[in-house]
C-alpha cells in the first residue's frame, strides 16, 4: 500500500509552494536590508547581512526551480515584510525574522521527503541548509 501523496508534492502544490517561498524570500531579503539601515550592534549587523545574503541566494535557488519547471516566477513580496517592519525595535524584530526562517525550514522539511525531482531536491536542500544556519546564528 502506498502512502498518500502530500498536497505539496502535486504539480499544483509544488508550484504554489515555490511561488510562496519566493515571495517570502524577497520579503526576508528586504527586511534584512532595510533593517541594516537602522542603528545596530556589530553582532546584529553581521546576522542581518548573513540573513540578507541567504535570502538572496534562496531567491536564486527558487528561480532555478521555477525555470526548471517552466513556470513564470511571481513578482510578489510577501506580507512578512510589512509585519516585520512594523516592529520598530530591532531587538524585537530579530526574533520575528527568525520565526520567518523557521517557517521556511518547516515548509521545506514537509516538502522534501516526497520530492522526486533531483534538481528541485538539490536546490531546496541547499535552501534548507541556509535557513538552518541562519536560524542557528540568530540563537548564538
Amino acid at each position: 500500500m502506498t502512502e498518500p501523496q502530500s498536497p505539496l508534492n502535486t504539480p499544483e502544490g509544488e508550484a504554489q509552494l515555490l511561488q510562496d517561498l519566493l515571495s517570502a524570500e524577497r520579503a526576508g531579503a528586504r527586511v534584512a536590508g532595510d533593517s541594516l539601515q537602522h542603528p545596530c550592534t556589530p553582532e546584529q549587523r553581521q546576522l542581518l547581512e548573513q540573513v540578507r545574503q541567504g535570502e538572496i541566494e534562496s531567491c536564486k535557488l527558487l528561480l532555478n526551480c521555477l525555470q526548471h519547471l517552466g513556470l513564470e516566477p511571481n513578482k510578489d513580496t510577501g506580507a512578512f515584510y510589512g509585519k516585520a517592519m512594523a516592529i520598530e525595535s530591532l531587538d524585537e524584530r530579530l526574533p520575528f525574522i527568525d520565526k520567518g526562517q523557521q517557517w521556511v525550514i518547516r515548509k521545506l522539511r514537509e516538502y522534501l521527503p516526497g520530492c522526486q525531482d533531483p534538481l528541485l531536491r538539490s536546490e531546496l536542500e541547499r535552501m534548507l541548509q541556509i535557513h538552518e544556519e541562519n536560524s542557528a546564528a540568530s540563537h548564538a
